[in-house]
């Protein structure tokens, strides 16, 4: 009995180590790697086929980088190896510096998935060419399957690195025009950009720090092609990069704030994206919207304009046909305006009224203006039909010096910019 019972003993400690080497056996062909305080696991079914590495210079950014074996040795073979034979994918991790300035500029081949808690943010690097190789056509449409399903499990890989490794948050960031332009007013200090509406007209940024709003524009947000069929009607928010001949138009009607319309070549292509907040009642429109009158408030502090600054003649920009007289009215603090805008040479249409400055001192208003078509039957005679009277509005100085003029009922000055003539 104590012979048996001995056997047993043996029995049992030979099967607990013989578990012992298959469970490391196991994680052996799983392949996983570690790497700065980080692993890759690389499935057991796929261990065989890869060269996975964790590079020993963190430096240098590359955690983990991976590519098929078979198209590594086949390139050694044909005497082809720095190709980049085989690469699937490499894990990098970068600086929050390092990380905007990728942002500001094409990431083909790079996406960004996850930060930590140490502001260091992690990319997913891939090719955007195929780098299959073997030594023969016949051999390359054989390894076609399996260079398919490495292919799927590297697309995998995004999420599930993310997830095997508790100290990474997953974070994502687009790459469309939009989203290059945007952080490049947020993380590239000399950009030039101009944001307007029909409110004021253009504002200069002017040293202005927009990070806050640029950032509320890619933070948990997806832009989509909506499809240029889909564009809005009505007014719009314009951020415009003048020495690109780029603009970004962000819409305002009910329902399509998320609509934004990309036009350049000097407006001859255009495209529309549709913005999708993650906490679903974010408008882009409404962000550019407070963004602008943020500018405008700086601006206006900034360029010390006060009331009198608008006396004088200013002509439209464009064509000249459209004047405006400025000068000072019977009573303080009032000043009497004529507008008067050639349709033919037979008709005109004039204002008159009576403007006030407003709380900001880059601005007029009036409530009283009289709109009249003056039609010619001969050099001395005329007839005037009056077409409007107590009409609404604004005169604003923006920051090149130019008047906009936002006529209420009928938008007569939209679009136009008028500048000084004396």
């Amino acid at each position: 009995m104590k012979k048996k019972h001995l056997l047993c003993l043996v029995l049992a400690a030979l099967m607990l180590l013989s578990l012992a080497a298959c469970s490391a056996n196991d994680n052996a062909a799983a392949g996983v790697l570690e790497n700065g305080g980080l692993q890759l696991t690389v499935p057991a079914e796929y261990a065989g086929l890869l060269i996975a590495e964790a590079p020993e210079d963190v430096n240098e950014g590359v955690l983990f980088t991976v590519a098929e074996k078979a198209s590594v040795e086949a390139a050694q073979a044909l005497g082809q190896e720095d190709i980049g034979a085989g690469w699937l994918f490499d894990i990098a991790r970068v600086s929050a510096g390092e990380l905007h300035e990728m942002l500001c500029n094409d990431m083909s081949g790079r996406e960004v998935m996850a930060c930590d808690a140490d502001g260091n943010y992690y990319v997913f690097c891939h090719p955007t060419d195929v780098r299959l190789v073997r030594e023969t056509a016949e051999e390359m449409n054989e390894a076609a399957e399996q260079w398919s399903r490495l292919n799927e499990w590297a697309d995998s890989v995004r999420e599930s690195f993310v997830n095997e490794n508790d100290a990474l948050t997953a974070y994502t960031r687009g790459n469309s025009d939009l989203e290059i332009y945007l952080n490049r007013i947020a993380y590239m200090p000399d950009t030039h950009y101009t944001v307007s509406t029909l409110e004021y007209g253009p504002m200069e940024a002017n040293g202005f720090d927009a990070t806050a709003y640029v950032e509320k524009l890619l933070d948990g947000v997806t832009y989509e092609d909506a499809g240029i069929s889909e564009t809005p009607d009505g007014e719009y928010a314009v951020i415009e990069f003048p020495e690109d001949d780029i603009r970004f138009d962000f819409f305002f009607l009910e329902g399509k704030e998320n609509y934004i319309r990309q036009t350049w070549n000097n407006g001859q292509n255009e495209m529309l994206y549709k913005a999708a907040f993650a906490d679903g009642q974010t408008k882009a429109s409404q962000l550019v919207n407070d963004w602008y009158h943020a500018l405008a408030e700086q601006n206006s502090a900034g360029m010390g304009y006060t009331a009198d600054d608008f006396l004088g003649n200013w002509a439209e920009k464009i064509a000249g046909r459209g004047q405006i007289e400025i000068t000072k009215g019977e009573n303080d603090g009032e000043y009497q305006v004529n507008i008067h805008w050639a349709g033919s040479a037979f008709e005109s249409a004039n204002w008159t009224m009576t403007v006030k400055a407003t709380e900001n001192g880059n601005q007029l208003a009036y409530d009283d203006a009289t709109m009249v078509i003056r039609t010619y039957s001969s050099e001395t005679e005329y007839t005037d039909e009056v077409r409007y009277e107590n009409g609404t509005g604004t005169f604003t100085l923006n920051s090149a010096n130019e008047i906009m003029w936002q006529d209420d009922v009928e938008q007569a000055g939209e679009d136009a910019v008028f500048i000084s003539v004396d």
